[in-house]
């Protein structure tokens, strides 16, 4: 009953075959629409589908993915266009085109083959993936299996016939034997239940019953024996107090300050290399050490704890026997130690007990704890996991909105008053209000680090000295977490200063040190407004902005008639692909090749499986020109690192080819970037100045580049698009 129940869940028919969707399915907290064959979730409304969208669903399940493309009707251009915007011309001819490859049916489950990369897309590469193999599906294929089935039919005979009749006999007799059972333990039952609730009622007077787990909407097991040792150890954990068995490390366990934040899961990261580097465990003989298990145990359930409070999803967990019925059938779960326990969250299966022994056996590895969540709360539906840069937005723009930041911040009212409007008079106020507050302080550096509210005052402080900085002086600005500085500089040894690094100008920098030395050393000798000069005085040039009165100058140094156009295009393929993520969409990688008569063709990946192989389609295509045209503009969406923060952004990538027709010429590049607010911000969908990022000719042309690429912009008319009504030229 439960494997039909999770096959009807999973859309799956007896065959194998997916089910014809028949019903759209409307979900009662406003996430997207979804179809099924059958029943929606229990909450979400049902309406259902008409036969031409039957058939349309049935199209890209058998064809792939459909898209429109507009074509002019002189066929000066052909491209593709979202299916509820409008072609930019009414005269357009608007067709159906579908991808070439059938478009993979998204897995509700995704199976743990590998423990560091669960429910990451099959493309993603892993550090993992060498140390376990995968399992065949093939070794159990359907015909191996059916010729088993004839023989066995074919052999039916007497033998068979007596062997029915005698477990038939069986079964009576076992009946018989319970029932007499049965009446003798009754009353022994009886009152094994009376004293058992009489000790359940002494413990509830004396201690609360913990609340029971949220289940997932996805499963239909009862909560197991395993969910309640997962509650019980964590609890255990969050009280000091041993757990059943005991517990490996319970000193280490409690230095590591286990406080469910993501900072919390370097610490373990530092805490499993210990304990490798100081004893040396093997595989083979670990489980048998007193404790050790149940040491392994309790981080794999932090670790999803964690998950869970990040992503605010429940999390399940589950033994290999009860794990293995919600594993997708092609994708079954291994049959291997470090699966003994999954957790289910979201439409996921949690494995980090394949992480913690990799880091306990074989060594650190490239896979952290921290991104190992981070991983996987990316993929969960509704959910993302928030890096630095995240972080660093959220935090200035709950200060500046006066909305709560998770976990408190301490000392706010302070920091109001000191009147933080990111000038360099501001960091003076600042750094006197940390000294201010250091005879204040009672906490020991540690307590302070660790204690959420303070940790959040120091985070939030380093931020805001890095943006200031950034501002005053337009430089770029990128803020990486200690995993991703670690790739960069082998050397750097994990502590608080180096969770939260500043890139300024490409130069890295390390304010949430500079803070703590300020506010909790002995002798601090850095002060922020020095601190602040320096860090100008070594920036680079700001980055050039186009603006809209570009269009307008009197230009001393004019371009060839091929680079002017060439400019021009340049700048009518940003409008566009600004066009196409207006509603919200991500641009996908485009590339436009010219044609004759002042015409070309816009050529886009979007029918590749993930978008990094559609990048690298794009890029080769410009880098060997099949087409040996004079040039042609690349387009991809992305971020840019700007003064502000990062951002969305559109890249623009021009490149003229030396030697090419109509005239032999010199290889010109020009990279532009075009960032925008995307359309789901709260503040609406935005365009800011773009922004020279390379250029292979002199700052003397730059006027004269400037003023075409708009030129450009304004070529490209589109129907309820206007460029110039969304620019801020403030950013």
């Amino acid at each position: 009953m439960q494997c039909a129940a999770l096959m009807v869940l999973f859309g799956i028919t007896a065959d194998g075959a997916y089910a014809r969707d028949r019903y759209r399915c409307i979900p009662a907290d406003g996430s997207p629409t979804y179809t099924s064959p059958g029943t929606c979730r229990s909450a979400d409304a049902r309406e259902p589908l008409s036969e031409q969208e039957m058939a349309d669903a049935d199209a890209i399940k058998s064809r792939g993915r459909p898209f429109t493309r507009c074509t002019a009707a002189d066929r000066s251009y052909s491209f593709h266009v979202h299916n509820s915007k409008e072609c930019p011309s009414a005269t357009d001819t608007r067709s159906t085109e579908y991808a070439k490859q059938p478009i993979e049916r998204p897995r509700e489950v995704a199976a743990p083959l590998d423990a560091a990369t669960t429910a990451l897309p099959p493309t993603a590469p892993s550090a993992l993936q060498s140390a376990r193999p995968i399992p065949n599906p093939s070794l159990s294929s359907a015909a191996p299996l059916a010729s088993t089935v004839g023989q066995t039919r074919s052999g039916t005979g007497w033998f068979t016939k007596l062997s029915l009749f005698a477990l038939l006999g069986l079964g009576i007799w076992g009946a018989f034997k319970w029932l007499v059972r049965r009446s003798h333990n009754s009353k022994a039952a009886k009152s094994e239940q009376r004293e058992a609730r009489a000790q359940a009622h002494v413990q509830r007077r004396s201690k609360p019953a913990p609340t029971p787990p949220l289940q997932p909407q996805s499963l239909t097991l009862q909560p197991s024996d395993i969910q309640q040792k997962a509650q019980g150890f964590l609890a255990a954990l969050d009280a000091g107090a041993e757990v059943p068995g005991g517990l490996a490390f319970r000193s280490a366990l409690k230095q590591s300050q286990l406080d469910y934040s993501l900072e919390s899961l370097d610490r373990i990261d530092k805490l499993l290399n210990q304990v490798r580097t100081q004893f040396s465990p093997q595989r083979e003989s670990w489980q048998s050490q007193p404790g050790a298990e149940n040491f392994c145990l309790l981080l794999a359930f932090y670790i999803g704890e964690v998950l869970s409070r990040q992503t605010k999803l429940p999390i399940q967990w589950h033994t290999h026997a009860q794990a293995a019925p919600l594993m997708p059938p092609d994708m079954p779960l291994p049959d291997v130690g470090w699966a003994r326990v999954v957790g289910i969250i979201g439409t996921s299966a949690c494995v980090p007990l394949g992480l913690i022994e990799d880091k306990l056996f074989d060594g650190p590895g490239e896979m952290t704890c921290k991104a190992y969540v981070e991983r996987l709360a990316s993929k969960m539906p509704g959910a993302s996991a928030v890096d630095e840069n995240q972080r660093c937005a959220q935090m200035l723009d709950a200060f500046l909105n006066n909305t709560e930041i998770s976990g408190g911040l301490a000392y706010r009212a302070q920091l109001k008053l000191a009147q933080l409007d990111y000038s360099l008079a501001s960091l003076v106020r600042l750094d006197q209000l940390l000294r201010f507050l250091r005879p204040e302080i009672k906490l020991t550096y540690a307590q302070f680090v660790n204690t959420p509210d303070t940790q959040n005052f120091l985070r939030w402080v380093a931020f805001y000295i890095g943006m200031t900085v950034a501002r005053v002086g337009s430089i770029p600005v990128k803020w990486l977490d200690f995993a991703q500085a670690k790739q960069n500089v082998s050397e750097l040894e994990f502590q608080f200063e180096t969770t939260s690094i500043c890139l300024l100008g490409g130069r890295t920098y390390f304010p949430l040190g500079l803070v703590t030395e300020i506010l909790l050393q002995p002798d601090p000798q850095r002060k922020l407004p020095e601190w602040a000069n320096q860090a100008l005085q070594l920036a680079p040039p700001p980055i050039p902005s186009i603006l809209q009165s570009s269009a307008q100058l009197d230009l001393a140094n004019a371009l060839d008639t091929q680079t002017a156009l060439a400019l021009q295009k340049a700048g009518f393929v940003a409008a566009w692909c600004m066009f196409m993520v207006e509603g919200g969409s991500m641009g996908a990688p485009t590339v436009f090749v010219p044609g004759q008569d002042n015409a070309g063709t816009f050529t886009d990946f979007s029918f590749f499986d993930s978008t990094e192989s559609a990048t690298a389609a794009a890029q080769s295509l410009m880098d060997h020109n099949p087409n040996h045209v004079p040039f042609q503009v690349m387009s991809f969406d992305g971020y840019a690192n700007l003064h502000t923060g990062r951002t969305d952004a559109l890249t623009i990538e021009l490149r003229i080819y030396a030697n090419t027709p109509p005239s032999a010429q010199q290889a010109f590049t020009v990279v532009v970037a075009c960032p925008y607010r995307n359309a789901g911000d709260l503040k609406g969908f935005a365009i800011y100045s773009p922004k020279l990022l390379e250029c292979s000719a002199t700052a003397a042309v730059h006027s004269a580049i400037f003023k075409h690429f708009y030129l450009g912009i304004r070529e490209f008319k589109a129907a309820e698009f206007d460029w110039f009504k969304y620019l801020d030229e403030r950013i």
